[in-house]
């Protein structure tokens, strides 16, 4: 298994997609706020959750994972058009010791299991699926916030990246809550984080 898995990381580093014909892996995903992959999966890589400037027009409306082992060419630019900054997450009282901190993340691959699938409103998966983790819906949507971006399920138990300590303010992920109204209540709470889960089959 140890060899199976360094021959797709090799694969997928230095673009060979034939790595994964007849081994039993499956597909990916991203752990976002650990640095390590549940158990029956394996890591890829680890590495900083980044995203667009809060309150900043233009750029991406994703996250990425950026790994931690950068590598550059010669090309300079000084007219790069959109910057990538480092995602803290805002939940003081929730979580206090990583309130503000830098968010950390982890690309993994399934086993023996084709598909994955994030569920929001949800801590457990379908029967018949398998829970690789779940957590809270978190998204930039703060009320100020000019431009959208995608609403990721942060891991319940979440880790900061070492050092990243410092409240920059640069790219900043919140709680999600359903509201009351067109969104039917019950079963949702009005205002109340919503959890959210990725399963995987």
């Amino acid at each position: 298994m140890d060899r199976e898995l360094k021959d797709l990381r090799d694969g997928l580093q230095h673009g060979r997609p034939e790595v994964n014909r007849g081994n039993t892996f499956g597909t990916t995903f991203t752990r976002w706020g650990r640095n390590n992959c549940p158990e029956k999966s394996f890591l890829i890589y680890d590495g900083y959750m980044t995203g667009k400037k809060q309150n900043r027009n233009g750029g991406g409306s994703n996250y990425l994972c950026l790994p931690k082992n950068s590598e550059y060419t010669s090309l300079q630019s000084p007219n790069i058009a959109r910057n990538l900054y480092g995602v803290e997450t805002d939940i003081n009282g929730f979580y206090p010791d990583i309130a503000n901190k830098d968010a950390s993340c982890a690309v993994c691959i399934t086993k023996n299991r084709s598909s994955v699938l994030m569920i929001p409103g949800r801590k457990s998966c379908p029967a018949g699926s398998n829970a690789e983790y779940w957590g809270y819906l978190m998204s930039e949507g703060h009320h100020s916030s000019r431009q959208p971006t995608e609403y990721v399920c942060v891991d319940n138990k979440p880790v900061g990246v070492p050092g990243g300590d410092r409240d920059n303010g640069d790219s900043v992920v919140y709680l999600v809550g359903g509201m009351c109204g067109s969104l039917k209540c019950p079963p949702y709470v009005n205002g109340k984080p919503l959890t959210c889960v990725v399963c995987s089959k």
